[in-house]
């Protein structure tokens, strides 16, 4: 296209805008018809004055000062808004010799709908955002662990110790006492929170898999490999956070792979012969000492000195009962919005029944205790004998234990179940014995018999 031909597409398209251009002092040397109605001015009232003489908010002076362009930047001329994009002109040695500018949007009405517009798609990126943080962030906080038994108190400390420094963490604890949980709040009290942490689970993965899982591999790696490759966890941890569980069940082969990345921050991508240098945290946590492994010689004592940096121990819920009550409200509340239920609460004797039980299975065992109770019971509080497989075990261990207390359990839970029932008929009935014995298909006498037996009133 010749020339003379392009230059007049480019006056056509100028004269379409609401747009300006400003010689290398900040004055008008074009306007175009839209800009001078804009203005509410005439061309020649406009032409060979200063940008500042007519538009006092403008940047086009700050732009010939910086020769960095301006976005969309809002001002107001006679009460209407505008806003304008400044683009440096310079010549062929690379200097700023003037402005382009244009509005992008004017009048009050249509700088409305580009804010409209602009809050809905900051919405959609503020929810997008949390969606991502929620999928490769940590869910949990330190706020998620309940308790205050003094061996929670002691465990939260090194949580917030431990999420000031970038040393590898290694978490001891039995199954189901929360390991991940401290894993979750260590991340998302460090310097790391606002980047990946990746959750990866050792026991999930074969063990011939565990490299390229661990630290992906390229393309035409092995066959079925994807064409462009994939990036391990370690890669899409990098600048975070990797957490991996039950780091005992590593394999013997990927265990001085795993020490490499330890001491040099770098992995090795199946099918390359590039290392590529990574910034993760690494947190492990294990439900078997691994000090014993060691002693076995099923895991490698270097790299379980690497690992045994700032070591944190998750207490078992037998050595820290007076949790329970709490843990268990907090349970209660987080399945009521699960299931969509209403339950409030749990019986005294249910208390007494979850004090008597050492839980093996440690929190995750309470919380399946009470799920199961919760979708079983007929009453907004839950009693007793909605935890019976609970009550044969209690019972069951202490027939074990050999110290015959079995038998004098289940008869003081019986007790504490009827004793709950009665005080409930009579605060539903107001007190009347006579409505409480009906509501409870007793006799009076036998029901005055049971207020004495139990000293209710």
């Amino acid at each position: 296209m010749k020339g003379t031909a392009l230059n007049s597409m480019a006056r056509e398209f100028m004269e379409s805008l609401i747009s300006a251009i400003l010689d290398e002092r900040g004055n008008y040397i074009f306007v175009s018809k839209p800009w001078t109605d804009y203005l509410n001015l005439p061309a020649e009232q406009v032409l060979g004055r200063n940008v500042l003489e007519i538009v006092p908010d403008s940047l086009g002076m700050e732009v010939l000062r910086t020769g960095q362009p301006v976005t969309a930047h809002r001002v107001m001329h006679n009460g209407v808004p505008a806003f304008t994009t400044y683009l440096p002109r310079k010549n062929k040695d690379g200097q700023v010799c003037g402005v382009f500018l244009y509005v992008v949007v004017d009048g009050i009405s249509n700088a409305r709908d580009m804010i409209r517009q602009m809050e809905v798609m900051a919405n959609e990126v503020d929810y997008y955002k949390e969606e991502l943080s929620r999928e490769r962030g940590a869910r949990y906080g330190l706020d998620s662990i309940i308790g205050s038994s003094p061996a929670i108190l002691r465990m939260k400390d090194q949580i917030v110790q431990a999420a000031k420094s970038s040393s590898t963490v290694l978490i001891e604890g039995e199954t189901g006492s929360g390991k991940e949980l401290i894993a979750h709040s260590i991340h998302s009290l460090s310097a790391r929170r606002s980047a990946n942490f990746v959750r990866v689970n050792c026991s999930a993965i074969p063990g011939e898999l565990m490299e390229s899982e661990f630290f992906g591999y390229t393309s035409g790696a092995f066959t079925g490999a994807l064409k462009k490759g994939k990036p391990g966890r370690f890669e899409l941890a990098n600048g975070g956070s990797i957490f991996l569980d039950e780091v005992n069940l590593l394999t013997p082969t990927i265990q001085p792979k795993f020490l490499r990345v330890l001491q040099e921050m770098e992995i090795d991508p199946v099918g390359s012969d590039k290392p590529k240098s990574v910034d993760v945290r690494v947190i492990a946590a294990t439900n078997i000492p691994l000090e014993n492994l060691v002693r076995e010689g099923k895991f490698r004592s270097d790299l379980y000195w690497r690992l045994n940096v700032i070591r944190i121990q998750a207490p078992p819920l037998r050595e820290r009962k007076e949790d329970i009550p709490a843990l268990t409200e907090n349970v209660i509340q987080r399945l009521n919005t699960q299931l969509g239920m209403v339950v409030q609460g749990v019986s005294s004797g249910v208390l007494k029944l979850f004090q008597q039980y050492d839980w093996p299975g440690n929190v995750r065992e309470l919380q399946n205790a009470i799920e199961s109770a919760m979708n079983m019971a007929k009453t907004p509080v839950l009693q007793v004998h909605d935890f019976e497989r609970l009550v044969q075990r209690v019972n069951s261990d202490h027939r074990r234990a050999g110290n015959g207390e079995g038998s004098h359990f289940l008869k003081n839970t019986k007790q504490d179940y009827e004793r709950d029932v009665l005080r409930d008929a009579l605060e539903s009935c107001g007190g009347n014995k006579a409505m409480a014995a009906r509501a409870l298909g007793i006799s009076r006498t036998v029901l005055y018999r049971k207020l004495n037996q139990y000293g209710l009133k």
